[in-house]
């Protein structure tokens, strides 16, 4: 050591080259970095969506829902396979274990599916959608006004959708919502009685009168020409004039003299509004990795030059951006991160009272955090939440091996007049216990390296930006500290009438005093810390617990319930009145709304469910929180008779969806093979839910089926009457939602031709009844002389998990999770459940429970090679033990800090113990190391440890407060950045706390309990 830094005091040229070079990589490599809001989160799940019209959901499940499952459990790897099926829908879910990307993740599934094809009903074609984590979908956005719906949805569909997709990062554009075109044939059943025709012959001439075929190639003089017939139907006049039989008299019989044929729309079964009207909504979702703010900057410029394709008029809102977050979080975090480090500094010099070594410290934070920026894009890492939480709390670190460091030069200046002389001996002496100090908090770290759950995907790029910035904080305080103190000419002197020394006399008075009053009374200070320990760990069974800590998005996810076989009109004209009261407060800025769930997309709802997504203004803008809009909204839905809300925010639901496949903190799931039973045990579950005190907004949507117009065919007496039921069911289906015929292809716009029965407005049951239907002879047959007509009602919806039928109750819950379950199991072995049937806690909670066991076994590990790091220090089994001590009393200051502060536990506070099991036994390392070596002199333990800690209590009290102070502005921020990891600064910072009183006191009484130990020199 002694040699390397004579090599660097003499060639300060060679380090100077080595820091520019890392400070030009730094800058360079922050300029390109991903901004993200998380690192890498690629949940490894599978969407497969099957349509299959006209099916009952118990059909959905046995044909299509049930052979997909089966096929899927056999994956290997598979974690979770759910399903829901509805009228004509399925959704299979695939979920994968952690690790599994989702690249391999859709390749499987793929390959399952090609497999499964020929055992899947005619006509069904599995496809895949919404792979990965709903968090890719970055920002989404309302187009409405323009006149023209169809011309609107047109234009967002083929000329705004199909320019975003070059958007550099953008994996996929859904346009949900607006008319499209169609060309519709609307019958005159006396018509057709008339003239006897079937609507199955009208569909069938239709499909032969609209096809184009190539014939082949002739050679001309040389030339080859292809030939081809070209029959497709382009206008409407073209489909009015196809011939769909012939009168008695022989003369063709043309489709428009029988029928109206007009422009009209395709029918659609679900609502889109913005602000209140009819509107257009186009989501983008990125390429997994891909930068979010660079997506949504871009999508944001491509769509401003669009604007002019758009039809006059046209509004446009965005209603979602997900770069909001991380652009708020960023700054403000940044923002902390400077001001923290201007604090960090001011300690620093209020404790030394010289100006030459404060900045010779300070100069070390750029440094390092441009290094480390460096170091980090070649590691793989990206800007995020986790990254930056990170560099935040590393302003405070990296600044204490340069303390430690400098502090000792200084010390050293003191003695003699050399400057090289006192860099040297200064940085050697203390080079041991500082590194060790600095690898034991990495090794905390470490373990992080090999754990493959959900707590890694947070902790190993935490765990691995403080480690790098820690290794570039050592490497520095041992090269530059000393170079830049070696230059110095002024003698290095400590002002002894400085505030902060004279601080300093008093606090090493009053700890010589404390100290030697715990030597007297060793075992009972040692009861007492081990007591308080015990508390605090007692204490966190009884504490609120979430996944992540809440923040103010600056939007609502305001979800509405209406009882099942709730008509679409019905349940829209809800939705209006919804949207007004949400449009009404002075702090909303746009309003997208979702009633019903689109063909094309993944999600499986029915019309009596509807989402809304409120975006709010500015945060700078409005006088209420969103927590505080979401209370008065909550109050004025309330007076709404039968309808069930639940409030949210928009990517918050994303994560809890994306990590526990239940949108819910808490839920409560009963499987088994009957609906009724189902239906009546989830009820009596709802029951007790609702009576529990720690429960609130129960919500279960599947107490009643929906009612159903069941007409099914009497094969008897269809043949009777020469009847094909191929003709019933396109009969029946024509009078009411109509029949696709055929498509005409213009350019890029496909125009379906929708063949319809003139039932008039509303068609009911006696419609049905008397529908006429062509036989064999062309005699026209009322329907119900061939058919039977029931009313029944069945399931609205049916879900699978894993193999088996279920229904989820889900609620709020407030309090410790471990006593409401031991409640309600109490409660639940009272129901008696019948044989094959089962209850089933799930929800948020079990991933929140997961990690904190994964968090466990990593502390434990980590601690454990902080022990092995720390006996090759000290050369002893036993001292160390001692050391080991302030990690229990700092997570008892953390326990404190949240209690006082009513913060929750969650991932952010998980980050934060695995942090102070890294920092807290520096310190003491430095105390105990210096008192081994004044004992190797010859002095006693106790005195040793008396005197090391009057001489160590500087740097001690140092590296503390810095941390502190760098940690001070995100643990009082306000902002939506110091929220994301507010509990974090807090955790420390209340742990920083006990661990110095650990440090001071306890960890010396407790080595002085074993003073025979073995030390070395």
């Amino acid at each position: 050591m002694h040699a390397f830094l004579r090599f660097v005091t003499r060639y300060p040229m060679v380090t100077g080259l080595v820091v520019g070079v890392l400070v030009f990589m730094g800058v360079y490599s922050s300029w390109y970095m991903p901004v993200d809001l998380f690192p890498n989160l690629e949940v490894p799940l599978v969407n497969i969506i099957s349509h299959y019209p006209g099916a009952a959901p118990e059909d959905m499940e046995m044909l299509v829902s049930r052979p997909i499952e089966d096929e899927m459990r056999v994956i290997p790897g598979v974690k979770r396979v759910a399903s829901i099926s509805v009228q004509g829908l399925s959704r299979v879910t695939v979920e994968f274990t952690w690790g599994t990307t989702v690249e391999y993740a859709r390749q499987l599934v793929q390959a399952r599916l090609a497999r499964l094809r020929s055992l899947l009903p005619a006509g069904v074609t599995p496809r895949l959608e919404n792979i990965g984590t709903t968090l890719q979908e970055v920002c989404g956005y309302v187009f409405y006004g323009g006149g023209n719906p169809v011309a609107l949805r047109r234009t967002v569909r083929h000329d705004i959708a199909g320019r975003l997709m070059g958007v550099p990062g953008v994996s996929s554009i859904k346009v949900l919502g607006g008319d499209r075109r169609a060309f519709v044939v609307t019958l005159r059943p006396e018509e057709l009685v008339r003239f006897r025709i079937s609507v199955a012959d009208i569909v069938a001439a239709l499909k032969r009168h609209n096809v184009n075929v190539v014939a082949g190639f002739v050679a001309v003089s040389g030339r080859e020409y292809l030939v081809r017939g070209d029959a497709r139907l382009k206008t409407l006049e073209d489909v009015r004039a196809v011939p769909v039989g012939r009168d008695a008299d022989g003369r063709p019989i043309l489709l428009g003299m029988i029928a109206d044929v007009l422009e009209g729309r395709v029918p659609r079964h679900y609502v889109v509004h913005g602000d209140g009207v009819p509107a257009v909504a186009l989501v983008v979702r990125k390429q997994p990795g891909a930068s979010t703010v660079s997506v949504v900057k871009n999508v944001d410029r491509v769509l401003l030059e669009l604007r002019h394709l758009l039809p006059a008029g046209t509004v446009v809102k965005k209603f979602y951006d997900q770069s909001e977050i991380i652009r708020e979080a960023r700054e403000q975090i940044f923002q902390a991160l400077i001001i923290g480090a201007f604090l960090a500094v001011f300690v620093l010099w209020f404790f030394l009272g010289a100006l030459r070594p404060t900045l010779v410290v300070a100069v070390t934070i750029p440094l390092t955090l441009i290094a480390t920026v460096a170091l980090m894009r070649l590691f793989g890492l990206g800007f995020n939440m986790i990254t930056m939480t990170a560099l935040a709390l590393a302003v405070g670190m990296i600044v204490d091996d340069a303390i430690v460091v400098a502090e000792n030069i200084f010390r050293h200046g003191r003695t003699t007049a050399d400057p090289v002389a006192a860099s040297i001996s200064g940085a050697v002496e203390i080079a041991g216990p500082d590194a060790t100090g600095t690898f034991t908090t990495m090794a905390a770290f470490l373990p992080l390296v090999v754990t493959n759950g959900m707590a890694s995907l947070f902790l190993r790029p935490f765990g691995l930006t403080v480690s790098i910035a820690l290794f570039v904080s050592l490497a520095l305080s041992l090269t530059l500290i000393p170079l830049l103190f070696s230059r110095s000419r002024a003698p290095m002197l400590l002002k002894e009438s400085f505030p902060g020394s004279r601080l300093l006399r008093r606090f090493d008075a009053a700890l010589q005093k404390m100290l030697g009053f715990s030597f007297k009374h060793a075992r009972e200070t040692i009861i007492i810390a081990l007591l308080v320990s015990a508390a605090a760990g007692l204490a966190t069974v009884f504490m609120e617990t979430s996944f992540l800590p809440p923040i103010d998005e600056g939007a609502l996810l305001v979800e509405y319930v209406m009882p099942p076989g709730t008509s679409l009109e019905e349940s829209n004209r809800v939705g209006e009145m919804v949207e007004r009261i949400a449009l009404a407060d002075p702090d909303v800025s746009c309003v997208y709304r979702r009633t019903g769930s689109p063909g094309n997309s993944y999600q499986v709802e029915g019309v009596n469910k509807g989402e809304m997504l409120v975006k709010l203004r500015p945060e700078a803008e409005r006088s209420r929180s969103a927590w505080e809009i979401a209370a008065a909204l909550k109050e004025k839905y309330s007076k709404i008779p039968g309808c069930v809300f639940s409030y949210r925010q928009p990517t918050q639901e994303k994560i809890e969806e994306s990590f526990s496949g239940l949108p819910a903190l808490f839920g409560v799931t009963v499987y088994g093979s009957d609906m009724e039973k189902l239906v009546s045990l989830a009820g009596r579950i709802t029951s007790i839910l609702s009576t529990d005190p720690g429960i609130s907004s129960v919500l279960n949507t599947t107490r009643a089926g929906v009612t159903e117009v069941d007409v099914r065919p009497d094969y008897a007496l269809l043949a009777m009457n020469g009847v094909a039921p191929h003709d019933v069911l396109t009969e029946l289906q024509a009078a009411y939602k109509g029949v696709e015929a055929t498509r005409i292809v213009r350019q890029r716009e496909e125009i379906p031709v929708i063949v319809k029965l003139d039932t008039g407005e509303h068609p009911g049951i006696e419609t049905i009844q008397e529908l006429p239907v062509t036989g064999r002879d062309g005699t026209a047959v009322p329907l119900k002389n061939v058919t039977s007509v029931r009313i029944h009602r069945v399931p609205a919806v049916i879900t699978r998990l894993n193999g088996q039928r279920e229904i989820t109750i889900v609620a709020d819950v407030k309090g410790s999770f471990s006593g409401i379950i031991s409640r309600l199991r109490k409660k639940f072995s009272a129901l008696a459940l019948p044989r094959g049937y089962s209850i089933e806690f799930g929800g948020r909670y079990r991933v929140i429970f997961q990690t904190a066991v994964e968090m466990f076994f990593v502390m434990m590990c980590a601690v454990g090679l902080v022990y092995l790091i720390m006996v090759m220090q000290f050369g002893s089994w036993l001292q160390p033990l001692a050391i080991l001590v302030t990690i229990p009393l700092a997570i008892v200051g953390a326990v404190i800090a949240l209690f006082i502060t009513g913060h929750a536990l969650d991932v952010s506070v998980g980050m934060g113990v695995m942090t102070l099991a890294g920092i807290a036994v520096n310190n003491a390392i430095l105390l105990l190391d210096y008192a081994n070596k004044r004992k190797a002199f010859g002095i006693c333990m106790k005195e040793a440890l008396l005197f090391a800690a009057s001489v160590r209590l500087r740097p001690i009290l140092l590296t503390t407060f810095t941390t502190i102070a760098a940690l001070l502005p995100a643990a009082v921020g306000t902002g939506m950045g110091s929220r994301m990891f507010q509990s974090f600064a807090i955790t420390v910072i209340g742990g920083l706390v006990t661990s110095l009183i650990a440090t001071l006191l306890v960890a010396p009484t407790l080595a002085v309990m074993f003073p025979q130990a073995r030390q070395i020199d």
